[in-house]
């Protein structure tokens, strides 16, 4: 080959690489300015998609807080309700602790023997008719067996089951109990379905009663023994001309019965 024609040819390469880093530079500019234009063009749609998206996120975000939240919650109310039933336990139990102590000391001082029991069911519909105790024919319990709760009378046994019995309250309206009130004024307690009984006096010439005269049974029962608290008067309440009849209330609330007491054998 020619020196002449050589020399053409790597003169037209040379054109050629030339031209094409000039097309490139220029290409360059423009691909880059296209791309700015359409960046420019999907921005508010990137925008929207990142605002969305960084919402999503937020969002997202607070559910988690907030059900980490919920959940701390919920364990702080189960741990203040676990701790206000253990308090309300403990004192259910101090109550009860006190009580047991009261008829430990009252077995020291009681003149009778007896059992302790507690009160198993009882009926709204029958508050002041009867209940029942935990105490049976297999804890030596028998019919008419007097009833106590702390030291006054609250009637007698009236039916015997094995494991249980049913307590006829002196409160029954056709309940009847031999009394005395004041000095030695002999009368019949009679119950009212409330917590109010009613003496009546023998003799309602003898009888001068006052507010605040305590009531006893008499003892002229083949039921209840003689000396067994009832509750003293609290009302003086005039029936018609030259009569009267006295009140007593239940000295204690029937809804806070609990341990119970049977009289098993009594001296006459």
């Amino acid at each position: 080959m020619k020196p002449g024609k050589n020399k053409k040819k790597v003169l037209n390469i040379v054109y050629i690489l030339l031209a094409v880093m000039v097309v490139v530079f220029f290409a360059r500019d423009v691909f880059m300015y296209t791309i700015n234009g359409v960046e420019e063009l999907l921005y508010p749609i990137q925008s929207k998609i990142y605002f969305l998206g960084k919402k999503a996120k937020e969002s997202t975000e607070n559910v988690i807080n907030y059900k980490e939240l919920l959940s701390e919650n919920t364990k702080l109310k189960n741990t203040l309700v676990e701790k206000s039933l253990l308090e309300e336990e403990n004192i259910k139990l101090l109550e009860e602790n006190k009580r047991l102590r009261n008829l430990l000391q009252m077995k020291d001082s009681f003149t009778f023997k007896f059992k302790v029991g507690k009160l198993s069911f009882q009926q709204t519909r029958e508050l002041y008719e009867s209940f029942a105790i935990n105490l049976g024919s297999v804890d030596g319990i028998n019919k008419n067996m007097p009833v106590l709760f702390n030291e006054a009378l609250i009637g007698k046994v009236e039916k015997v089951f094995k494991d249980y019995s049913i307590v006829q309250m002196i409160t029954f309206q056709d309940s009847v109990v031999s009394a005395t009130a004041g000095d030695n004024v002999l009368g019949i307690i009679k119950g009212n379905r409330s917590e109010e009984l009613i003496f009546e006096p023998v003799s309602i010439y003898e009888a001068q009663l006052e507010v605040g005269s305590k009531v006893y049974t008499s003892g002229i029962s083949d039921i209840y023994p003689k000396g067994l608290y009832i509750g003293e008067i609290s009302e003086v309440r005039k029936k018609y001309e030259n009569s009267v009849e006295y009140i007593l209330k239940l000295p204690f609330n029937v809804m806070d019965m609990n341990e119970i007491i049977v009289l098993t054998e009594v001296d006459r």
